[in-house]
């Protein structure tokens, strides 16, 4: 019986193309919204995932201020803004002395400026100043020449190691390394180019210059708001050296027991919750609008199905009459619901997909395809089958033999 309902309830699709459609059209839109969103957040998740691993996930970074907390919470923001003192090069050093070599450490300070080579130019390029350890901890690939020496820090030399994109623009046809580029009026000369990296969500992460920390302020002068980092041997170990980063700091800035930290410890993790929730949130939203959708369709649904048992009323009654049972009746009515539901729910998934899939192509925003969104999405308009298709089967169910046979 249940086979002679799905064989009945496939026989409408295609005798009632239109009716369907709009019987379909709310599973369709809901399906569809659920799996494109849950496609697109699953591939900026993994994708981000994949970018921590990859840039290193075992990496402290010590600033005046979590920049992460102008979407958590701004009034605290805004607070330490006012009072929390600016990192200077003492603050580094002083750093560097507590922990062995092992410990790779680097210090940034930026300023955006214009870069020049001949008669070309690029603008808006941020220039770090920084040190010998800025490649391992930004995890840097070097596609031609040297990174940064601790010597080259030491005597200020006016040095620089170019982004690919940097290095593509100012130097089409030959080779950088050695040339000299001016930033802010000043020579320097190229000592390394980066290897090419795919964007991260549309940004180009290739439009970089960096010079010795010491090279910098000569041009830009001395920098007394800074970025502190340091790598810890492997992930495991960067809760204890964020632990005895809080501490020194504290010393530092004799602050007592009660007093909140006046600077910011920021790891990868604070950036995954940060997105934990915001994906969170987006998906509870997408789930409500979604639901709306669905229960839109399932009323539709329901109101063709009702229909259906009003069309068809003298066959329940000539089943009945050659010995169906109600069960019998109940089952293929809601057969057909749960098909005409679960057809939806396939076109649905599909489109979910394409859309997706066309997002990513047109934009930088990644996809993947999650088996367990699928099963949800099937789910999801089986049960709305399955609800909104009880109703109209039990009413065909209960309806007299006789009073059917004498429908017209």
């Amino acid at each position: 019986m249940t086979l002679e309902g799905v064989r009945i309830a496939l026989r409408a699709l295609r005798e009632n193309k239109l009716r369907t459609f709009l019987t379909l059209l709310g599973n369709i839109v809901g399906t569809m919204a659920v799996i494109a969103v849950v496609s697109l957040l699953d591939g900026i998740d993994l994708f981000t995932r994949e970018e921590i691993v990859h840039e290193g996930s075992n990496v402290v970074t010590l600033g005046r201020l979590d920049p992460f907390e102008m979407l958590t919470d701004l009034d605290r923001f805004i607070q330490a803004y006012r009072h929390n003192p600016r990192l200077r090069w003492k603050d580094y050093q002083d750093l560097s002395r507590r922990f062995p070599p092992a410990v790779e450490r680097d210090v940034i300070a930026r300023r955006t400026a214009e870069i020049r080579s001949g008669n070309r130019a690029v603008r808006e390029i941020v220039v770090e100043g920084r040190t010998e350890g800025a490649v391992v901890i930004e995890n840097i690939p070097l596609r031609a020449g040297r990174n940064i020496s601790p010597l080259d820090v030491r005597r200020n030399r006016s040095v620089a190691l170019l982004g690919d994109e940097i290095a593509t623009k100012l130097f089409p046809a030959v080779d950088p390394i050695g040339r000299m580029i001016k930033i802010g009026g000043k020579h320097f000369r190229v000592i390394g180019v980066g290897e090419a990296r795919p964007a991260r969500f549309g940004v180009s992460r290739d439009r970089f210059v960096i010079v010795p920390l010491t090279a910098f302020e000569k041009v830009f002068g001395r920098s007394n708001d800074l970025q502190i980092k340091f790598r810890a041997e492997t992930p495991a170990g960067v809760e204890a050296l964020r632990e005895e980063l809080r501490n020194i700091m504290r010393v530092r800035h004799r602050l007592k027991p009660a007093d909140e930290d006046d600077f910011a410890l920021i790891t990868s993790d604070r950036f995954l919750n940060l997105w934990k929730g915001i994906s969170r949130a987006i998906f509870r939203a997408l789930v409500g609008l979604a639901s709306i959708s669905l229960l839109v369709g399932g009323v539709v649904l329901m109101n063709v199905m009702l229909v259906a048992v009003t069309e068809r009323t003298r066959e329940v009654g000539l089943r009945k009459a050659l010995g169906a049972k109600r069960s019998d009746i109940l089952a293929q009515f809601l057969a057909e619901s749960v098909t005409l539901s679960i057809v939806g729910g396939i076109v649905g998934v599909s489109l979910g997909f394409a859309v997706a899939a066309t997002i990513s192509f047109f934009t930088p925003l990644p996809s993947a395809v999650e088996p367990w969104s699928i099963v949800a999405g099937l789910v999801m308009t089986l049960v709305v089958g399955v609800l909104f298709g009880t109703y109209p089967a039990n009413r065909a169910a209960l309806l007299d033999p006789v009073e059917a046979l004498r429908h017209e």
